[in-house]
């Protein structure tokens, strides 16, 4: 559709109090074009006509966040989702309560006063027992409505504002922000023969939780999500000290054993595109890696040799990451692989093991001494979040922004945290939390 594009010059000058209310309510709101889901949202940015007026010092990132209109419990969401990403939010010293566009008219030019770079106003609504939100990110200096009006939908209010904050986010970062993402991981209570082990989902707050299956006097480990969120992948250790693989239908509940192997097969990871799962095998002896089809199978050996090979984990291009004790005894470090030719190793000394990708392939989340930390694709350090108490790796959300891992050998917690920042939150859990990983949202 040809939308009509308004005055766009960086410096333009207020007429008068008038003037500034028809070129509000003259601008063309985005395409409304999803009943679920994030709307068809305008390629243009839409230009308010105002006067530019800088004052004082500017923090990058700042954000006023003007509490949205109808359900408070829905504008609160988003609030609290704001400000625990790396973003500066604010709802201090805001001049009125504006919710749209038309509502900023007289008042912006005070906003341009306090020298705050964003401001976000909207509101929420019940629409058909759905939630809708309509809302505008504006770059206040110059007045820009970033990419139209805005509008979400979900079945539930917390699912709506998860997606609209992360389309804010989005909007003013560039980065994409998944927050409906869930988290499965393995909790453990007990000891010896009344020891459980549970696979469980929980939303990211540590809501909704669900025990997917679970065992006694037996062991889960290391679960992987598949790319559609579909289906998890994990291994049980028995008893007799073997470790067999598993694949469980997040939708159906179907429990499909992938490999029929002697040894302990464990450490499942998804290619890019789930048609495979590479995973770390003794039935030679020493670990080697192994690939299988996603749907089970017989399973095809990658690599092998005299020492341990263990952790693979595949890279959004197709090669993979594992962790190999080749080069000093009991001491791994990080490889790199592509099916052919020789390993690369890419850690930079020291004890390194776990690793696993980021989704763009940028970064890799590994176990670094005793500590949680993140290295760059070619090793330099990039963030070490500390000791966990567990040995664990971090790994990434499906957007790559944020990363998950235990804490606490005895009274278990699950970390939340940004890449770049921000608020960490804690998640207290029962018993023993292990190998925590996220399970995308529904598209």
């Amino acid at each position: 559709m040809k939308k009509t594009k308004m005055i766009n010059t960086e410096y333009p000058t207020i007429r008068s109090k008038k003037q500034l209310t028809t070129s509000l309510s003259c601008a063309l709101l985005a395409s409304l074009g999803l009943i679920v889901g994030v709307s068809a949202h305008a390629e243009e940015d839409y230009d308010l006509e105002v006067t530019i007026s800088k004052k004082g010092e500017v923090s990058q990132n700042q954000v006023a966040f003007v509490p949205f209109a109808g359900d408070s419990n829905t504008s609160q969401i988003i609030q609290k989702d704001l400000q625990a990403t790396p973003l500066k939010v604010t709802s201090e010293g805001l001049i009125g309560q504006p919710h749209s566009r038309d509502d900023l008219a007289a008042t912006l030019p005070a906003w341009q006063q306090l020298g705050i770079p964003y401001m976000v106003i909207g509101s929420s609504k019940s629409v058909a027992g759905n939630t809708t939100i309509t809302f505008e990110v504006i770059e206040v200096a110059k007045g820009r409505i970033i990419r139209g009006t805005q509008t979400v939908t979900a079945a539930d209010s917390k699912t709506a504002a998860h997606k609209a904050s992360g389309l804010i986010y989005e909007l003013i970062t560039g980065k994409k922000l998944d927050l409906n993402a869930r988290i499965i991981y393995v909790e453990e209570q007990g000891s010896g023969k009344s020891k459980t082990s549970a696979l469980v989902l929980i939303d990211a707050d540590g809501s909704n939780k669900r025990v997917l299956t679970r065992v006694t006097d037996a062991s889960i480990y290391s679960p992987a999500v598949s790319p559609d969120g579909r289906s998890v992948a994990y291994s049980v250790q028995l008893k007799d000290n073997s470790a067999h693989l598993w694949k469980y239908n997040l939708q159906n509940s179907q429990l499909t054993r992938l490999v029929d192997m002697k040894g302990s097969s464990l450490n499942p990871s998804f290619s890019s595109d789930g048609s495979k799962i590479l995973f770390s095998s003794t039935v030679n002896g020493d670990a080697d890696i192994y690939r299988v089809s996603s749907s089970g199978g017989k399973p095809e050996l990658v690599m092998s040799g005299p020492y341990e090979q263990v952790t693979p984990s595949y890279a959004p291009n197709g090669s993979f990451v594992y962790a190999s004790d080749h080069a000093s005894p009991n001491r791994p470090s990080i490889y790199r692989y592509n099916f052919s030719g020789s390993p690369v190793r890419i850690s930079r000394g020291g004890y390194a093991t776990n690793p696993n990708y980021s989704p763009d392939g940028t970064k890799i989340g590994f176990l670094n001494g005793r500590s949680a930390a993140i290295m760059s694709n070619n090793g330099s350090i990039i963030a070490n979040f500390g000791a966990t108490g567990l040995d664990e790796a971090p790994k990434f959300s499906p957007s790559g922004e944020r990363v998950v891992y235990s804490q606490g050998a005895k009274n278990g917690n699950l970390v939340i945290r940004f890449v770049d920042g921000g608020k960490v939150i804690t998640l207290p859990t029962q018993g023993i939390a292990k190998s925590p990983t996220w399970v995308p949202s529904a598209k």
